[in-house]
């Protein structure tokens, strides 16, 4: 009698047990229909949405429809893996805004040759070029072409905008799969922000003093101007002593030809590399700019050491910049411009030989070359988050300079901590990087390359003009100006993309990136001996970014997952594979086991008492 009534008491204990694990998994439903959380542990959080995203998300007040055009007939595994991500991405946009809305569309279904010839032009048109889909039938020698559209478009408020989805890497770092995933919030988040926040800041190349030339920097004005070409115009302008050249301005009143004022034409001026002196109404100009708060990206060489002088000599002599007129007493040289900005770039050559770049020479060697820097010190800023590396070559050392101006300074890239610094003028030879270095010598660790300086900077001019320009209201001279941002680097040529025109057309590419490449233009910070491609792009994407505002895109860029790789080191020792080997088959099973016998170990305790006397 007590084993029955042990029996009835167990077998209701399981029945209550079975009925509140229903209940519960009813409530959760329930629950989870009017809430949604999820715990991110991965270290770089690639599946949270960033704070900006969520932001801009929560400013829309209207219908966003998200067209999805990742959908086809027999899509490749690959593919329908990002559609997956592609899903699962604006079912989080829909988690946050109810307006959001989207669709999987397969545009040539049911379409006729002609009708899907008309499509994949219209497509190309708006900016998603065709991916094309090559497949082989087994039972004959035939093939078919079919297309895939690597994106989608997002709608609102009646305007459209196309957001690529798939995306390969130039650089082989990533797979197309990877780089794709990681690059999806940004790319939606491009075409969202354009069209909730839109707003253009406008760019302009400086030209006239021998500036690097347009297809010399047609990688990052690209990435810029047709990329990013809903948030920045690029333009290319020459002052030419035409002291209002930078300013909007028209006629208010033709009577007395009075002129209103309309502020800057330009957000931010880029001046890459100059090689001719400015004159004083170019400078001027950029002055006045600056004071009605337009902000400056300066790449400046101080000496005229470059890579191309050992091309065909084995030494040069590397002198002072002249642009700069440090020693020639000429009042229009940009040191005592820059010096009442706060900083001055000096006449000098960083050698770094902590980390510094290989360079070929004819025979064939090559050799590790100390003014040839590898950047890899970086201070914590939104500008340098997830850069690894820049190339700078000849790079000069950077000085703050001014008390109490009221100026924010901040450094944003340096040497290593084995650094030497050689005064111009000198002689710069191939045989540095051939004879054993003295070691002693590099004991200047960390000097500045690239420096950013923020606040309300005061003119270059003041005190320095006659009382009738000051008073003329047609140049409206400002003596000192509202909140605007300036970055500094010492190398020209960090902006320097190689260029070599071929025969080669676009066709069939599905980026950007890769239309470039087909045309010769190789990407900024690309080292055409070594084939590396530094992260100067992104580096200047960033500078670019930051003092346009647009800080919440620098963020997303650099939201990319880095992949771990295994220690190839550790891969090639056989007794450390070993090891692992028998850890990862060993270690699961005794696992495994432990976990089986306890168990059974605790169920046996458990029902001890409900075996039958036989069974004891």
């Amino acid at each position: 009698m007590k084993n029955n009534s042990q029996s009835k008491q167990y077998k209701t204990t399981a029945l209550i047990s079975i009925a509140a694990v229903i209940v519960a998994v009813i409530a959760l439903n329930v629950i989870s229909s009017f809430w949604y959380g999820k715990f991110d542990l991965a270290q770089d959080k690639r599946h949270t949405l960033s704070e900006s995203t969520i932001k801009l998300l929560e400013k829309s007040d209207d219908i966003i429809l998200i067209k999805i055009y990742l959908k086809s007939k027999d899509m490749p595994a690959e593919y329908e893996l990002l559609a997956e991500k592609a899903k699962e991405m604006v079912e989080e946009f829909r988690r946050i805004s109810p307006n959001v809305k989207y669709e999987f569309i397969d545009p040539f279904e049911g379409k006729t040759q002609e009708e899907s010839k008309a499509i994949l032009s219209e497509f190309a048109h708006q900016g998603l070029t065709p991916l094309p889909i090559r497949r082989e039938y087994k039972s004959a020698t035939e093939s078919s072409t079919q297309y895939l559209i690597p994106g989608a478009v997002v709608s609102y408020k009646g305007r459209e905008v196309v957001s690529t989805l798939i995306e390969k890497d130039y650089r082989n770092k990533y797979t197309t799969n990877d780089l794709s995933t990681s690059h999806m919030e940004y790319n939606l988040v491009l075409a969202l922000k354009t069209l909730i926040e839109p707003r253009k800041s406008h760019i302009a190349f400086l030209d006239g003093h021998g500036e690097i030339d347009a297809y010399h920097v047609s990688w990052i004005s690209t990435q810029l101007g047709i990329k990013m070409g809903n948030y920045y115009t690029i333009a290319r302008d020459t002052i030419s002593e035409r002291v209002n050249q930078l300013r909007k301005i028209e006629i208010a009143d033709t009577n007395d030809m009075s002129i209103r004022d309309m502020g800057n034409k330009y957000d931010l001026l880029v001046i890459a590399h100059p090689t001719h002196r400015l004159l004083l109404a170019d400078q001027y100009a950029i002055d006045q700019h600056i004071m009605r708060g337009g902000k400056v990206l300066w790449l400046l060489d101080a000496t005229t050491a470059s890579l191309d002088s050992l091309e065909s000599r084995a030494i040069f002599h590397a002198e002072a910049n002249d642009i700069f007129a440090y020693t020639s007493g000429a009042v229009n040289g940009l040191e005592k411009m820059l010096f009442k900005y706060g900083v001055r770039i000096n006449p000098d050559l960083i050698q770094d030989i902590g980390s510094c770049q290989s360079i070929p020479l004819a025979t064939r060697q090559t050799i590790i070359f100390p003014y040839a820097l590898n950047v890899t010190n970086f201070k914590e800023h939104p500008i340098t988050q997830k850069i690894e590396s820049v190339c700078a070559n000849f790079a000069s050392t950077i000085d703050f300079v001014g008390r109490d101006d009221g100026l924010k300074k901040t450094i944003l890239a340096t040497s290593s901590p084995k650094t030497k610094v050689v005064a111009a003028p000198c002689l710069v030879s191939l045989e540095i990087g051939l004879r054993k270095p003295n070691w002693e010598e590099f004991n200047q660790p960390y000097k500045p390359i690239a420096v950013l300086v923020e606040g309300k900077f005061h003119s270059a001019f003041d005190g320095k003009l006659p009382i009738d320009f000051i008073s003329n209201q047609q140049f409206n001279f400002k003596s000192s100006g509202i909140e605007s941002k300036q970055i500094f680097i010492s190398d020209g040529d960090m902006i320097f993309n190689h260029f070599s025109p071929t025969q080669f057309y676009p066709n069939n590419y599905i980026n950007l990136d890769e239309t470039m490449l087909s045309y010769g233009i190789k990407p900024t910070g690309f080292d055409i001996y070594t084939n590396t491609t530094y992260d100067n792009t992104e580096f200047l994407l960033n500078c670019v970014d930051y003092l346009c505002g647009n800080e919440d895109l620098m963020n997303l860029r650099a939201k990319v997952f880095q992949i771990g790789l295994l220690d190839q080191e550790k891969i090639n020792n056989k007794s450390i594979r070993q090891r692992y080997q028998i850890i990862n088959i060993i270690v699961p099973l005794l696992l495994f086991g432990l976990l089986g016998g306890l168990f059974v170990f605790i169920n046996n305790r458990r029902f001890s008492h409900l075996r039958k006397p036989n069974e004891i």
